[in-house]
């Protein structure tokens, strides 16, 4: 639609605003079809919510900003390694990150240089991430999953010029290393063929750090996309993105945590950009301890909250199933933890009500983002949270659905596609300015995929990926909502529900299931009824059942469900 003349349009428009909770703002404007001309091209209706609106502080570099107030609690723990029960003070982390820069920078680590980090979970990931920002330096995180071509490639694409790796991952990152003719990876402890980490720790004659002005160039951090759906991709964030998350993180609506009080249990890999921010580097810059283990493993997690008093940890929907079902919960004293904050999918309102009851908390927070976000845009609020949403839009972050056809704005209760924008949307795609185009709008939105609503109050629901939706007979099925209802079953331990071609070249639903221990008596075909009695009709599991040891995912808890369409194609 066009409007004739701005002046004469403005005593048109009817604006309406809605108070919402968390100082959030529902902008609707209406325009009058009567407006039709050719100056601007604008919507009949535009819908979008908004986050409060803080203003971001100004540091020279994330470094900077996470340390800006540690002269307030020096001593105290930082960061605590659970493996080996070592920890760092505040005063102590500096004082090894201004180490570890000063020897970084004098084996020619320069400004603009990427320094790829491929292993575990490790206090030096903090510590290598910290000092090479001080540098001005990338640096770049590779899932230590990763198969010695895949590293290679992502080194490529990145452009590293150092690697710094873990014993676990130290063979392949040699391999990879020497395949792409750079200098033998720094390892966390000792591996042959790899220089140890702690050289860098050593003491040296300190040298002059180039400065880095927050800007929308300065790149910080280049994590890769998790190619469930594509060739992975390098994500340029800066240091004014990251600094954007975390200070809307720490909002007094959203995860304010208390320093030398609150202690964030870190268990999800930091080489994911949750991992990395929400579960690390948002409590350090609040002053909390972090406790990094490094793997999952339910004991050891469960332990670490236990010891360690842990009040917040970030978790994937697959540790939410077992803090739900697993017996060995109740072995442990959990009555520290006061947030239990998911994401990486949405998850399901029965899980989480039994999640709240067992653990004896109020609720569990989810949120929604995307490594493309830095990652959070979305997050239930401490105030007014409701079951199965992902929350409401983060500080300075703007929020809309839109038409999946035709890019048209949608309103409350309307499915569509989840479009964002704001200072912690990345500043594109490393060397892919193909794809970086693709995912924005013409006016700067980015396209995030997903399909969700948001509701009368602004809260925001995830349904799907565009790409997952199952059409059968011009109808859409969304494969998470029958996940959730195959998880109703006493039997089912875990579920992923993809679309594969049936008989008559229709999409219909297919199930994989994996089954607990004690249920193994259990039948696909009950199980493919049990479904198929509580749905509607175009929902049913016409693409049947098949119950496996394990469904197929990545290291944040995404169902990779290429894999598994790709094995029922064969």
């Amino acid at each position: 639609m066009r409007i004739k003349s701005c002046t004469l349009c403005l005593g048109r428009w009817k604006r309406r605003y809605v108070s919402m909770q968390s100082s959030m703002v529902i902008h609707l404007l209406r325009i009058n079809s009567e407006c039709i001309s050719s100056n601007y091209s604008i919507t009949k209706r535009h819908i979008v919510t908004r986050g409060p609106t803080v203003n971001l502080p100004e540091f020279s570099c994330l470094t900077d900003y996470i340390f800006n107030s540690a002269q307030l609690y020096s001593n105290k723990k930082a960061l605590v390694d659970y493996d080996t029960k070592q920890f760092l003070s505040f005063s102590q982390l500096q004082e090894e990150i201004e180490c570890i820069a000063s020897n970084l920078q004098r084996h020619g680590l320069q400004r603009h240089d990427v320094i790829t980090y491929y292993g575990t979970n490790r206090i030096e990931l903090v510590q290598l991430l910290c000092a090479a920002n001080r540098l001005g330096s990338i640096v770049s995180l590779a899932n230590a999953q990763l198969t010695a071509d895949e590293l290679r490639m992502q080194l490529r694409l990145s452009g590293t010029k150092m690697l710094v790796t873990t014993p676990e991952c130290a063979n392949i990152a040699t391999v990879a290393a020497a395949s792409y003719k750079i200098n033998a990876p720094f390892v966390v402890g000792n591996a042959e063929g790899c220089q140890p980490f702690s050289f860098l720790k050593d003491p040296c004659e300190r040298v002059t750090f180039i400065g880095v002005t927050p800007s929308e160039n300065d790149v910080a951090l280049i994590p890769f996309s998790s190619g469930t759906t594509g060739m992975p991709k390098g994500v340029q964030l800066s240091n004014r993105n990251l600094i954007s998350e975390i200070h809307a993180l720490r909002h007094p609506s959203f995860i304010p945590l208390v320093a030398a009080k609150d202690v964030s249990i870190c268990v999800l890999p930091m080489v994911h950009i949750a991992g990395l921010v929400i579960g690390c580097l948002n409590a350090l810059a609040q002053g909390a301890t972090t406790v990094i283990l490094s793997k999952f493993a339910p004991s050891m997690f469960l332990s670490a909250i236990q010891d360690c008093m842990g009040t917040f940890t970030l978790i994937a929907p697959p540790v939410m199933t077992m803090l739900a079902k697993d017996p060995i919960v109740s072995k442990y004293d959990l009555s520290s933890i006061t947030t239990l904050y998911s994401g990486a999918a949405p998850l399901d309102k029965t899980l989480t009500e039994m999640v709240a009851e067992r653990l004896g908390i109020d609720c569990i927070r989810q949120g929604y983002g995307m490594t493309e976000t830095s990652p959070a845009t979305l997050t239930s609020p401490l105030e007014g949270w409701k079951f199965g949403s992902v929350g409401v839009p983060l500080p300075n972050t703007e929020c809309k659905v839109v038409n999946v056809d035709n890019g048209l704005e949608l309103g409350p209760n309307e499915e569509g596609e989840l479009w964002l924008r704001g200072p912690q949307v990345m500043l594109g795609y490393h060397g892919n300015e193909k794809a970086t185009r693709d995912a924005f709008s013409v006016d700067g939105w980015l396209k995030t995929g997903d399909v969700g609503y948001f509701d009368s109050d602004g809260h925001y629901f995830i349904c799907d990926r565009i790409k997952d939706i199952i059409k059968y007979k011009g109808y859409q099925v969304a494969p998470a909502y029958l996940e959730s209802v195959l998880l109703t079953h006493p039997s089912i331990k875990d579920a992923a529900v993809v679309g594969v071609k049936g008989a008559d070249g229709e999409e219909v639903p297919s199930a994989w299931v994996v089954v607990k221990e004690s249920r193994k008596s259990v039948t696909e075909s009950d199980i493919c009824t049990f479904v198929n009695e509580r749905v509607a009709p175009y929902k049913r599991l016409r693409g049947g059942v098949r119950i496996v040891d394990v469904i197929p995912k990545s290291a944040s808890g995404k169902i990779l469900k290429m894999i598994i369409r790709n094995k029922e194609s064969k």
